[in-house]
């Protein structure tokens, strides 16, 4: 499997031989960044808005019972991860039936290759599209710890600016590190790529009131 060939190559059709329609798209970094962006902030904002809602209900019920800290604490800590990642499996879901501007993504089964028919979004497959996102991200946000933060922790500690300068320096370099590896993932891991028994793909928009899908196949990778 491979993504599309360049970050900058324009929208332009596959090859001749490869391709059954001229409705496929080649995806591009800009679709890439709206398909991240459209995923990012909803996702962002409903998973902050639950923590900090059960981070306060649970603040209460541990100032008015008689639960242990050492059951609250963790809860609070790694729920953030919890409502993210199951946020984003609903988002993902409703992603893939977006229209976008000029586009759509769509799913074709027998990896898009002869006799490919058009698939719904449903939930099984926007959870495959999910998980490939998710361990991709995880693995790619590791390395980025070690080959970005480990270095500049190391270079912040030399100077010692203080704790409040630290800790508003590694949040936004966390961010934007976790902006890039989830714009990578979208565009180089998933885009044009073979995920379970389908493959995704970019497609002219939907008109209003058309059905999910259009029988068309997108081209087959080598």
């Amino acid at each position: 499997m491979h993504g599309p060939p360049s970050l900058f190559e324009s929208q332009s059709p596959a090859p001749a031989e490869a391709l059954q329609t001229s409705n496929y798209i080649q995806p591009n970094l800009g679709h890439g960044l709206r398909i991240w962006w459209a995923f990012y902030w909803p996702t962002t904002l409903i998973a902050t808005i639950l923590t900090i809602a059960v981070n306060a209900g649970l603040r209460r019920w541990y100032e008015n019972s008689d639960v242990p800290g050492s059951v609250i604490g963790p809860v609070m800590k790694y729920d953030m991860y919890v409502f993210t990642y199951a946020v984003a499996l609903l988002v993902m879901y409703y992603i893939l039936r977006k229209n976008f501007l000029h586009f759509r993504i769509g799913l074709q089964s027998n990896f898009g290759g002869e006799g490919a028919q058009p698939l719904q979004p449903n939930l099984r497959r926007a959870f495959r599209v999910w998980w490939t996102y998710s361990w991709r991200t995880l693995l790619y946000s590791a390395i980025g710890w070690v080959v970005v933060l480990y270095p500049l922790g190391w270079f912040v500690g030399i100077f010692n600016p203080g704790p409040v300068f630290v800790a508003v320096f590694f949040f936004f370099v966390g961010l934007i590190i976790g902006a890039a590896v989830g714009l990578y993932a979208i565009y180089s891991n998933i885009l044009d790529e073979d995920i379970a028994d389908f493959r995704v793909c970019l497609l002219p928009r939907r008109a209003a009131g058309s059905a999910p899908a259009d029988s068309i196949a997108s081209p087959v990778k080598t």
